[in-house]
């Protein structure tokens, strides 16, 4: 049987990047942005965050802190993602989240990048 992972506390979370911080050498460019994901996504969910961030982005914050999809990190979808994300509303309306990964969908950049 699975053990359900618990999202960190938001202590915990700063612990984590602390430690990862101290332990990271390279541009302080791509950091903020891993750490501006791993907050923002916190209240907006994971889902929101993979489609408004570029793939080298959520790269480099997996390959630092974690799978940002890991439940300890964030939650895949929250109410403040549902009611200020205009690229997830749009994702909704198009078919899903999933259409937009599989590239069967397109949200342009301008739209993809808004909060309403």
């Amino acid at each position: 049987m699975s053990e359900q992972v618990k999202q960190m506390t938001d202590q915990e979370l700063m612990d984590h990047m602390r430690h990862c911080i101290e332990n990271y050498s390279g541009s302080i460019e791509y950091l903020n942005e891993a750490v501006g994901l791993l907050v923002v996504g916190r209240i907006m969910g994971w889902k929101h965050q993979r489609i408004v961030t570029s793939r080298r982005a959520w790269n480099f914050a997996r390959d630092v802190f974690g799978d940002p999809k890991s439940p300890q990190f964030m939650p895949d979808r929250t109410p403040t993602g549902d009611r200020k994300s205009v690229a997830l509303g749009i994702a909704d309306k198009l078919g899903g989240y999933l259409q937009y990964v599989k590239g069967l969908i397109n949200i342009p950049k301008d739209e993809r990048k808004m909060l309403q």
